[in-house]
């Protein structure tokens, strides 16, 4: 079997495209696998790791009004298209599973021309556009949250949960920073794959609460507040500033509480690990979408919702210091990570591919 992993761009997408196709090989060892995605360094670096070979894309987001960069990317978009149909046809693809993103368009186009199978993965609470564009051709889409939006998806849905990595062992030998005690309360602030400025600076100074107390700070920045936290926290050893974590997973293995975005992937991996959550959705998100999905976890007692606005960072802290303290509400909310935990998501997407194109044949 044949198969064409879609997927490009932010961590969002690649990391649930990641699992899957693991997965894939768990199921169906022989499987051939082929990810087609960006010229980012992450999709690179990932496949080369985990032996998948890389078709990628040149093609970008196009413009809605008219202008010659949106027609560019449109005869851009129309090559590309051409390729990915060649592609099919000659590596003889079985399936194409596409994890949204503009990557994934002329990706969905040529298996749509071509009537290969295709199926979706839609991440979060809100469906993406192309998501959207594609869905009354899917074979099915598979959904990682109840969608809580107007706007419906065409064809057959399952939800089966945002698909994340299994947990690669207890992390015991991982080789944190110097100075780091995995068995302190540990408090992990992570903006996503690419970091977060905004919510960063709203948390700058708050967060020397959480130190004062003897919690323990690890603080994914992204490049452009790192050296601004560096420096305010250079006086707490307890303090643990990087501007990038190549694999977040030991971290989570050993934090108490996780403040975060509430981008579908993260939110997902914070509750793999138990672990309640405390939210400052991205106010300019597509759509709002990571308002909705985090009033969905703050519903499930996982989390608590905060939006980014002034005085956001203190309420954070408000809210783990509480969190921290209070050892009922903490484990109720441990608990309730895990009875939401999309554990079987990625099984559920390859079980349900197999079926798909099982049902053509």
């Amino acid at each position: 079997m044949r198969v064409a992993i879609a997927a490009g761009g932010t961590g969002g997408h690649i990391f649930p495209a990641l699992a899957v196709a693991l997965e894939f090989r768990r199921w169906v060892p022989r499987v051939e696998l082929f990810w087609i995605g960006t010229s980012r360094n992450r999709e690179q670096e990932l496949c080369d790791k985990n032996g998948i070979p890389l078709r990628i894309l040149d093609v970008r987001g196009i413009r809605r009004e008219i202008s010659s960069e949106a027609v560019t990317a449109l005869f851009s978009f129309a090559r590309e298209i051409g390729d990915m149909k060649s592609f099919l046809r000659d590596n003889g693809i079985d399936a194409v599973v596409a994890f949204g993103g503009y990557v994934s368009a002329p990706v969905l186009a040529a298996a749509r021309m071509r009537s290969t199978p295709y199926f979706l993965q839609e991440q979060n609470t809100v469906p993406g556009l192309v998501n959207r564009l594609f869905a009354g051709g899917a074979a099915c889409t598979f959904l990682g949250f109840p969608l809580v939006h107007k706007r419906r998806l065409k064809g057959a849905t399952r939800i089966t949960g945002t698909p994340v990595r299994r947990i690669n062992g207890t992390y015991a030998d991982f080789a944190y920073p110097a100075g780091f005690d995995k068995t302190q309360k540990t408090v992990l602030i992570s903006g996503g794959s690419q970091g977060a400025d905004s919510m960063n600076r709203h948390l700058l100074e708050p967060a020397a609460r959480l130190l004062e107390h003897d919690i323990q700070l690890v603080w994914q920045t992204g490049a452009a507040s790192c050296a601004d936290v560096k420096s305010a926290l250079a006086g707490f050893p307890n303090a643990f500033v990087m501007e990038s974590v190549d694999d977040l997973y030991p971290y989570y293995a050993a934090a108490s509480v996780v403040v975060c975005r509430a981008g579908a992937s993260t939110i997902n991996e914070v509750a793999y690990f138990g672990l309640p959550c405390v939210m400052i959705p991205l106010p300019w998100a597509s759509e709002n979408h990571q308002w909705h999905n985090a009033g969905l976890v703050e519903g499930q007692g996982r989390g608590v919702r905060i939006a980014q606005e002034d005085g956001c960072g203190d309420e954070a802290v408000d809210a783990i210091l509480y969190m921290l303290s209070d050892r009922q509400s903490y484990e109720r909310m441990c608990r309730m990570a895990l009875d939401n935990s999309p554990v079987n998501a990625a099984a559920q997407v390859v079980s349900g591919v197999l079926e798909g194109v099982k049902s053509r044949c």
